[in-house]
């Protein structure tokens, strides 16, 4: 194991917002054309009504989600309501070009999202399989970012230690979680502050 003031040997993402940009209304769209209604309907049967972070959270699995959005009118199988979830993330080429990088340098890549168990199960259409060692996701977690149960969980998850590891969110209050439990972060949401990022904790040295 390297000392702590090295490059760190596990580089935690953010999905939405980092390796994916985050477009929700993408997938309302598309959940909304499947059971004939409107977007406005979907946002506040799914997302506003709480149920979308009930799921973040693991407290509803792939198939009771399903069950749900069967309930509401939605006329597709497991795969398609995958698609479906898959669409609010668009993958930033570059980005995951750059955890490709990482990965071909020994560096362990993972992501930390908050996300259910929908998108897990379709993430390989979403992120190419060679950016990524591990899709490390809330409801695998069941906590969020910024709570420290979070990271501390994927932590434990990946047998990593907060010294070693360096995590690149959107956001500056989770970044701000993780650097109080000593993971070293940055925020970034471009592909170019992102490598500026990598680079200043001397990671791709050979790129």
């Amino acid at each position: 194991m390297a000392n702590d003031s090295g490059p760190p040997e596990l580089v935690l993402f953010d999905l939405g917002g980092v390796l994916c940009r985050f477009e929700p209304d993408r997938r309302a769209a598309e959940l909304a054309a499947a059971i004939g209604v409107t977007e406005d309907e979907i946002h506040a049967l799914v997302f506003a009504s709480g149920f979308d972070q009930e799921c973040d959270l693991g407290i509803h699995s792939e198939t009771a989600i399903l069950e749900r959005f069967r309930r509401l009118g939605f006329p597709g199988d497991r795969d398609e309501l995958r698609r479906a979830w898959a669409k609010a993330f668009i993958p930033d080429r570059a980005v995951i070009d750059l955890a490709i990088a990482l990965r071909s340098e020994g560096v362990v890549v993972a992501t930390l999202s908050d996300n259910g168990p929908v998108l897990l199960a379709a993430i390989e259409s979403v992120v190419t399989p060679s950016a990524i060692d591990e899709h490390v996701f809330s409801c695998m977690l069941g906590a969020t970012k910024p709570d420290p149960a979070a990271f501390l969980a994927a932590l434990e998850f990946l047998d990593a230690r907060p010294q070693q590891t360096f995590f690149v969110d959107d956001n500056p209050v989770n970044v701000l979680s993780a650097r109080r439990l000593g993971i070293r972060g940055e925020q970034a949401n471009k592909a170019a502050d992102v490598e500026s990022a990598l680079r200043s904790v001397g990671l791709l040295r050979a790129h």
